[in-house]
């Protein structure tokens, strides 16, 4: 296992539970108001591909799958994005790929406003572009920001989480952690923090409804989130 530490983890933290809210609203969003397919959960993608191919459904596969083609491109432009920063300054700054992930959001909800509103069963070529739009943002944003201090997290996707959570408590239960209790429970309160704002961002897309509009809402914290990072 992996030493976590707790260097002044209270900025970062701020910043991914900002950025798991705007996963989950994202996330909810277009899965509710556009078609059923997920932008920023790929496991719930994965599963979706594997049914429909199982089922000889390929348009509605192919939904799950370009949503996931999308991500792993925007994945792949922050990890390049990062690398070169590395080379350059030796620093990795998140703020340009959250601008530029802001921009995608604000970009997602004008084509909302094209695409007219109806929510499609199956994915047509008509909500296509909002798909890769939203996954390719969702995608930078699983690779602009991947630690709280030195404690590993993913504002897209809760699974990971959901285990490592588990294996500190059992661990404690058992008294065989290798951390101390200090930073095991700075681990837990980091990781429960990002699952419950992915969750509240979900919440408030669902609630809040259908309008295209709503969608700037994600791109202000995201653009409020790059000016602010230090």
């Amino acid at each position: 296992m992996t030493q976590e530490g707790t260097h002044h983890p209270s900025g970062p933290l701020a910043l991914a539970a900002a950025l798991a809210a705007v996963a989950g609203f994202v996330d909810a969003h277009v899965y509710l108001h556009v078609t059923p397919v997920f932008v920023a959960n790929m496991s719930g993608n994965l599963v979706r591909l594997g049914m429909f191919a199982g089922q000889q459904d390929w348009r509605a596969a192919m939904g799950a799958a370009t949503a996931v083609v999308a991500f792993s491109v925007g994945v792949i432009g922050a990890v390049t994005h990062h690398d070169r920063q590395l080379h350059r300054s030796g620093r990795l700054r998140p703020d340009a790929l959250l601008a530029f992930e802001a921009v995608l959001v604000a970009l997602a909800a004008v084509l909302r406003l094209l695409h007219g509103g109806v929510v499609a069963g199956d994915t047509t070529m008509a909500e296509t572009p909002i798909i890769v739009v939203a996954a390719v943002a969702m995608g930078v944003q699983a690779a602009a920001l991947r630690r709280v201090g030195s404690i590993a997290v993913a504002t897209t996707y809760g699974t990971g989480a959901i285990v490592r959570i588990g294996e500190k408590v059992a661990l404690a239960g058992r008294r065989a952690d290798r951390t101390t209790s200090q930073r095991r429970r700075v681990t837990v309160l980091v990781l429960v923090s990002v699952l419950v704002s992915y969750v509240i961002g979900a919440a408030l897309a669902a609630a809040l409804g259908p309008s295209p509009w709503l969608l700037a809402f994600p791109a202000a914290v995201l653009g409020a989130a790059a000016v602010l990072t230090p």
